[in-house]
């Protein structure tokens, strides 16, 4: 199971994915209480070994500013939601969010492409962020669809093997579901990657 810790903004958030076995880190961009400058991203990348996933999360970036940032900050891949600028797949691998709400029925529209599809829940207006589950049935709609999934929303140490049951998604990526306080916790971040990988955590 593919693993993503997202919103890691401290060396000792990096740290803990790291050391748990995380498969990636997310740097946010975007418009978040999660986000990071590009300077301060750099220095958090650098920490991170090659083995492990540099994954920069946008909105609706222009090309110029997508262009800039993969030339300050050594990302592996870029999470794209909103408009997709022209040209982004020469830049680097992607996924691309699409957002589910509580109704069993999947997104209006072709499915996009990139690396995967990363599926996060749509509350009202609110896009990704509301700590809620996504429909799981039509998650799995999308998997037997023959689609790389990395699925979030809402995900913790308790419901993320319960969540992969249910998906069997490709991925998973946590933001909320491994904080305390509004700050990433160690502890949590251990126990939700070894659960999702499958490991009992005492």
């Amino acid at each position: 199971m593919w693993v993503k810790v997202c919103g890691c903004r401290t060396d000792d958030g990096i740290e803990a994915a790291v050391s748990a076995g995380a498969d990636a880190i997310g740097l946010i961009f975007a418009e978040s209480r999660r986000s990071v400058a590009p300077q301060a991203a750099r220095a958090l990348a650098r920490r991170v070994p090659s083995n492990v996933a540099v994954v920069g999360v946008v909105h609706s970036p222009t090309p110029d500013f997508l262009r800039e940032l993969v030339e300050q900050v050594p990302l592996d891949l870029v999470q794209l939601s909103g408009t997709m600028p022209h040209g982004v797949a020469q830049l680097v691998p992607y996924l691309r969010t699409v957002y589910i709400g509580a109704e069993d029925r999947l997104p209006r529209g072709r499915l996009p492409q990139g690396f995967a599809l990363h599926i996060d829940r749509r509350h009202g207006q609110r896009l990704g962020g509301t700590g809620e589950r996504v429909n799981a049935g039509a998650a799995r709609r999308i998997v037997a669809a023959g689609r790389r999934v990395v699925l979030a929303g809402g995900l913790s140490a308790e419901n993320v093997q319960q969540a992969i049951r249910e998906v069997a998604p490709f991925g998973v990526d946590v933001a909320s579901g491994v904080e305390v306080a509004g700050e990433q916790d160690p502890d949590a971040i251990f126990r939700f990657v070894r659960a999702a990988k499958g490991v009992h955590v005492q």
